[in-house]
C-alpha cells in the first residue's frame, strides 16, 4: 500500500517535486532533532537567489540547518539540487559504472595506492581464489562487491585462523561465498591502519573524506573539504550510518577540529573515550595525504567533483580505500562548518546554469 501511495503521489508531482518535498521534510525533521527551529534565518535571501538560478524550487530548511554550523553562506548547497543539477553537470551518470567499478581502481589510480588485491571478479571474469589464500601474507582481508555498494552494505571482514580465513563469527571464506557476491567482487588486503588514527578506534580503519573538486577557471583539482570519519569502539567500519562520528580536518594543514558529530549533526567534543577539544590532533603526513587525494582527482577526467577515502597505513603511507564519483554525501561537511566547493561556489552555479541555458541547448 505504501508503495502504491509513493508511485501515484511521484505520477502526479512529478520526480523534481516529489523529491524536492522529501528534502523538505527530511530537512524540517533534522532541523527538530537538533532544537533550531523552522524559521527564517539572516542571509537567506541571498540563498535563495543563488539557488534558484538552478531550479525552480529551493527549501529553505537545509540552509536554516546548516547557517548553524557553517555561518550565514549562500555557498551551503542544497541537496537535492546538488543530486539534481550539479552531480549530473559535472560528473554525468553514463560513466558512473566504469570509474565506480572497484576493479577498475588498479588501472585508472595505479595499483600501487590500493590495497592488495587477492582475487576478484569483473563481469564474471576471475582472477585468483581460495587456492591462493594458503600463501596469503595478510592477517585480515575484506570481501566487498565491486559495483553497486554504498554505506559499507555487504562488506565482509576475514581474519586468517590457522590456514583459513574467518569472519568474527566463524563462517569461513570459500568459493561458494565469493560466488554468492554474484559477478563483480574484490577481496582484497585489510589496511593496517596507522597508530594516529587507530588512537581514535582500533577496530575500524579511519578514513579521510575529502571532497574534490576540478575548477573550470584554472584546470587544476582543489580540496575543498575534509572529515576523519571514526567507528565506535568494537566496529570495524568507520561510517557514520552504522554508528561511527566523524570530526573536521583542515584541507591546507591537517588539523583536527574539536567536534565530533552524529549523522544527524549532533555534536560531542569526546568519541570513544577521547576529548577532541583538549588535543590539538596534527595529521602526521599530511601533504601526502594531500598529493594523494590530487592524483586521483586528477585521473578521473569525466568527474569534476568526487569523494575520496583515504586511510594511513601503519607505515604512515596513505592509501585509496575508494573513492565515489556519484551520490555525493553533503552533510559530512555542513554538519562540521565547511561547504562541499567553497571558494569555487559561484563558478559551479554559474556553469550549471549555462548547462541548463535553452541557448546552449540548441548550439
Amino acid at each position: 500500500m505504501l508503495r502504491f501511495a509513493k508511485e501515484l503521489t511521484l505520477r502526479l508531482l512529478g520526480r523534481e517535486s516529489y523529491n524536492h518535498l522529501l528534502y523538505r521534510h527530511h530537512y524540517r525533521t533534522l532541523l527538530r532533532q537538533n532544537g533550531f527551529g523552522c524559521r527564517h534565518a539572516e542571509g537567506e535571501e541571498a540563498y535563495m537567489a543563488r539557488w534558484r538560478r538552478l531550479a525552480r524550487c529551493v527549501e529553505p530548511y537545509s540552509y536554516r540547518l546548516f547557517s548553524h554550523y557553517c555561518g550565514f553562506t549562500p555557498d551551503i548547497v542544497p541537496e537535492d539540487i546538488l543530486h539534481r543539477v550539479i552531480e549530473p553537470a559535472l560528473s554525468p551518470q553514463r560513466y558512473w559504472d566504469e570509474y565506480e567499478d572497484k576493479n577498475n581502481f588498479a588501472r585508472i589510480v595505479g595499483a600501487e595506492w590500493l590495497p592488495a588485491t587477492v582475487a576478484s571478479c569483473q563481469r564474471g571474469v576471475t582472477h585468483g581464489g581460495i587456492d591462493a589464500l594458503a600463501d596469503c601474507p595478510f592477517p585480515s582481508l575484506i570481501l566487498k562487491a565491486s559495483m553497486g555498494t554504498s554505506c559499507g552494505d555487504g562488506i565482509l571482514k576475514f581474519d586468517r585462523v590457522g590456514e583459513r580465513y574467518c569472519t568474527p563469527d566463524g563462517r569461513p571464506l570459500t568459493d561458494s561465498l565469493l560466488r554468492s557476491y554474484g559477478p563483480d567482487y574484490v577481496l582484497q588486503e585489510s589496511v593496517r591502519q596507522h597508530p594516529f588514527t587507530a588512537q581514535f578506534n582500533s577496530s575500524s580503519v579511519n578514513t579521510f573524506r575529502i571532497a574534490a573538486y576540478r575548477s573550470f577557471s584554472d584546470g587544476r583539482v582543489h580540496l575543498t573539504a575534509v572529515v576523519l570519519r571514526i567507528g565506535s569502539a568494537g566496529a570495524w567500519v568507520d561510517n557514520a550510518l552504522a554508528g561511527g562520528r566523524y570530526v573536521a580536518v583542515d584541507v591546507d594543514t591537517g588539523v583536527l577540529g574539536s567536534t565530533t558529530f552524529t549523522h544527524v549533526g549532533q555534536p560531542s567534543a569526546v568519541w570513544n573515550g577521547v576529548d577532541f577539544s583538549d588535543a590539538h590532533y596534527v595529521v602526521p603526513g599530511w601533504e601526502a595525504v594531500r598529493a594523494l587525494a590530487v592524483h586521483v582527482g586528477e585521473q578521473l577526467p569525466h568527474a569534476r567533483l568526487s569523494a575520496l577515502d583515504i586511510a594511513l597505513r601503519n607505515d604512515g603511507r596513505p592509501v585509496l580505500i575508494e573513492y565515489n564519483i556519484g551520490g555525493f554525501s553533503p552533510y559530512f561537511y555542513h554538519f562540521t562548518g565547511q561547504t562541499i566547493f567553497g571558494d569555487f561556489t559561484a563558478e559551479v552555479v554559474d556553469y550549471c546554469a549555462a548547462e541548463k541555458s535553452p541557448r546552449r541547448g540548441r548550439q
